[in-house]
């Protein structure tokens, strides 16, 4: 069977104003990507490309306050999750992203996601993370006492099981909080 497609193309701003039909594919000028629509979405859904311009994938959480981005996260508090506030805490989730790349559990599925109160937090790859401390690249990066930050793990013996979040991607020389990139591992 033999398919014609005709794309559209536009700003960011255009695509985030245009509502396709089902199954409508777009090009953002801007951002250099494709976007799928579904019919009632309005910009569509971003279309995962070869190269990221952002470095981490995400999914939405329930929190129990709004967190600035780079704020370390915990399973606990009155709803999923609460900022961390214990040394090398195993209940560790991942970091509040600044600009995923990917979100899991995205508004489109669950309107009320999109509040303040449902963040992006980066579960994989490269983020930017409240640390204090200082620290070394490639140092392992645990939570700290002070809440909503990470610190570098500096104990000979290995740290709790799963109270790691990842590595130090930069170096910190500076004993005061502060942000830096770390690469999210998994646990």
């Amino acid at each position: 069977m033999a398919v014609q497609v005709q794309l559209r193309r536009g700003t960011t701003t255009q695509n985030n104003a245009f509502t396709g039909a089902v199954g409508e594919v777009t090009v953002d000028t801007d951002a250099d990507s494709l976007r799928i629509h579904d019919g009632s979405t309005a910009g569509g859904f971003e279309v995962n490309a070869k190269q990221a311009k952002y470095a981490d994938i995400a999914e939405r959480y329930h929190a129990d306050s709004a967190y600035q981005p780079g704020t370390v996260v915990v399973f606990g508090g009155e709803n999923e999750i609460t900022a961390s506030s214990t040394l090398a805490d195993s209940k560790v989730l991942g970091v509040v992203s600044t600009d995923p790349y990917i979100v899991m559990n995205s508004p489109h599925r669950t309107p009320d996601l999109t509040n303040e109160l449902h963040p992006a937090i980066a579960l994989l790859g490269r983020t930017p993370t409240l640390v204090t401390g200082t620290c070394n690249k490639g140092d392992l990066m645990v939570t700290s006492s002070v809440p909503g930050h990470a610190q570098a793990w500096t104990d000979l013996q290995a740290p709790p099981y799963g109270s790691v979040i990842g590595k130090a991607v930069q170096t910190k020389t500076s004993p005061e909080s502060g942000l830096i990139e770390i690469v999210i591992s998994g646990f």
